[in-house]
């Protein structure tokens, strides 16, 4: 019984391992010959190229507009900056060795980057949960506990979200087995941590997966509670316009979530159910790719959920006529001057640059 959870616990494990191919020391063709098909990987590397392409891109795109508009500098846009840099650092190296391991028939760096590499997919996976979940806990007190929300520094739980939820995957990098923990399996082309690891994959899933999927789903079914009951109690307009943008925002970080449970979840499953290899090798090909594509896709929903950011972009490229850049800006300023004079406290005003002093919030979604 005992046996079987470990090992359920080391399949699951493996969903945040994506990284494919063999050992420098073997040969291409005894690789080949058990894993998945050359046309298969050759289809697999152009995909996971394209989007690798198109995340650092977007990721960089959306950095390159919170830091140079003002009046985008807030709590919101800092937790987002931080999410893009997680997705820059992830895609810049672990979806690039995956990549290039499926276009070169062999793990670019050998056994011991190829052990690196997983290591450092648990910890960006874990950093990005912990992200949404510490938001989560934002988005609770903000709604929730308001007058609460208005007493605390923003500046000190900023910080706190920014560097607790990296800390707590870095821990996972903290053990002396270090160097000996993953090995190659030829028909995933993988490298997968090794199952006598039961208790460290165990922790993994506890704290870096489910403890902050827990938190995220209590904190939102709190946050939709209490924004039922308000929009019944409140009938003064602008009480609601609040409460409107409140569950836009949450509903955002919710769908970040989601495209992250979506993205790492299939390869574990299957890999549960699939204990003896005998799905085909192709098909392992093709849920990696998937996981590297939603990768790549929360630029898509911070575009699509913040107006502010989307009309920027836009901006960027010339895609909106000037009439229509000037009539979007009047209406964000007017909108958000009101909310500032009538929620003075609850805005969740910071500057990215501490010396400047922001008297106004651009968090219009639409």
């Amino acid at each position: 019984m005992a046996k079987n959870i470990s090992d359920n616990m080391t399949f699951m494990l493996e969903s945040f391992s994506e990284f494919n191919t063999s050992y420098n020391g073997s040969s291409n063709d005894t690789s080949l010959a058990s894993g998945p098909s050359r046309t298969a990987l050759y289809i697999g590397g152009i995909v996971m190229l394209v989007a690798l392409l198109w995340g650092l891109f977007a990721n960089i795109l959306i950095l390159l507009v919170v830091f140079t508009r003002r009046d985008l500098n807030n709590i919101i846009n800092i937790f987002i900056i931080s999410l893009c840099i997680n997705d820059i650092i992830n895609l810049g190296f672990n979806n690039n060795l995956v990549m290039l391991s499926y276009f070169m028939g062999e793990f670019p760096t050998g056994m011991l980057g190829c052990e690196l590499a997983t290591l450092f997919t648990v910890l960006f996976m874990g950093s990005s949960l912990w992200h949404t979940g510490l938001i989560a806990i934002h988005r609770l007190i903000v709604v929730v506990f308001n007058n609460f929300y208005k007493k605390i520094s923003k500046r000190a739980y900023t910080c706190f979200v920014l560097v607790f939820a990296r800390v707590i995957p870095l821990l996972f990098l903290a053990q002396p087995s270090l160097g000996q923990m993953a090995y190659y399996e030829s028909r995933l082309l993988r490298c997968i941590v090794k199952k006598n690891y039961g208790p460290y994959n165990l922790l993994v899933i506890m704290f870096l997966m489910i403890l902050p999927s827990i938190i995220l789903v209590v904190c939102y079914i709190a946050v939709f509670i209490k924004v039922h009951q308000s929009s019944i109690a409140f009938r003064a307009s602008r009480q609601k316009e609040w409460l409107k943008r409140e569950i836009k925002i949450t509903k955002m970080f919710g769908m970040v979530f989601l495209l992250i449970v979506i993205g790492y979840m299939p390869y574990g499953i299957v890999r549960s159910i699939d204990k003896q290899l005998q799905l085909s090798a192709d098909f392992y090909v093709a849920i990696t790719v998937f996981f590297a594509i939603g990768n790549c896709c929360n630029p898509i929903v911070y575009g699509a959920m913040d107006r502010s950011i989307r009309l920027e972009c836009f901006k960027i490229f010339h895609l909106i006529k000037n009439q229509e850049k000037e009539n979007g800006n009047a209406l964000n300023t007017a909108q958000t001057t009101q909310m500032v004079v009538e929620n003075e406290g609850e805005t969740e005003v910071i500057p990215l640059n501490m010396s400047t002093k922001i008297t106004q919030t651009n968090e219009s979604f639409t």
